[in-house]
């Protein structure tokens, strides 16, 4: 039986949000092949199996899901997510696109690099043992490895997920229209917040808030991504004219 701390049971709820979302993403982007319904659906699936390697972690030692653990969670979950609401930001020109091959590209790289060529010490886990706390001791250090690529990667996701969000939450309320889209991307930009929150404190020295900060920011992101779908039909009923073109529907 597992032991049931409170960081165990906050990363099953975390891996169980994150799973339905990431299903229900892919699904609606299998039904509409929107790229950005694609690039959120891959960020959720990222978000998904970083927080399932976390529940295994805290049951068994494996360098696969240890390496799975930090590449996505340190590495790809905030660009693939930020990625969508860059789709939804420059809908003209290529802009997007060029951002996305070049997201593919660190994508492709680093995933062999993590998975198969980091060196690892894992005398340092135990059973229940807080991955926030003891990553540094397992992996190397250096510029010449794969942590090389996390300030840049989360930087630049959280940017632009949160910063896409609030922009667009912003443009709702200035037109006063579409209150629920302007709630749901206030709650995305929250929910974008919480985890950088929860790794700027790590970096700190503080890894108290991390796993829930992982929970709280996939329930505030998926409460924010149903409100504003949600608003689908009003969207068509409103004025939609007055919104620019690169504010499309989710």
């Amino acid at each position: 039986m597992p032991t049931l701390t409170v960081d165990f049971v906050v990363s099953v709820i975390a891996a169980a949000v994150t799973g339905v979302f990431a299903a229900l993403v892919l699904r609606r982007w299998w039904q509409k092949r929107r790229p950005h319904l694609l690039a959120w659906g891959i960020g959720l699936l990222f978000y998904f199996l970083g927080t399932l390697s976390q529940v295994i972690l805290s049951l068994a030692w494996s360098p696969f899901f240890f390496m799975l653990w930090y590449w996505t969670g340190a590495l790809m979950v905030a660009p693939w997510l930020g990625q969508g609401t860059v789709y939804l930001l420059w809908r003209r020109g290529n802009i997007a696109r060029n951002i996305q091959m070049a997201l593919l590209l660190v994508t492709v790289m680093t995933l062999p690099w993590a998975l198969f060529l980091t060196p690892l010490d894992p005398s340092p886990w135990h059973p229940g043992a807080d991955m926030t706390q003891i990553y540094r001791d397992i992996m190397p250090q250096g510029s010449g490895t794969v942590r090389s690529f996390s300030p840049v990667m989360n930087t630049w996701g959280t940017i632009a997920l949160v910063g896409g969000a609030i922009y667009s939450a912003r443009l709702f309320r200035r037109k006063q229209i579409m209150r629920s889209r302007m709630i749901g991307n206030w709650l995305i930009a929250a929910g974008g917040l919480l985890p950088a929150l929860g790794g700027a404190l790590i970096r700190l020295g503080d890894p108290s808030f991390k796993y829930f900060g992982e929970m709280a920011g996939a329930i505030l992101i998926f409460a924010g991504f149903l409100l504003a779908t949600s608003a689908a039909a009003e969207l068509h009923d409103a004025q939609r004219e007055q919104l620019p073109e690169r504010q499309a529907a989710l």
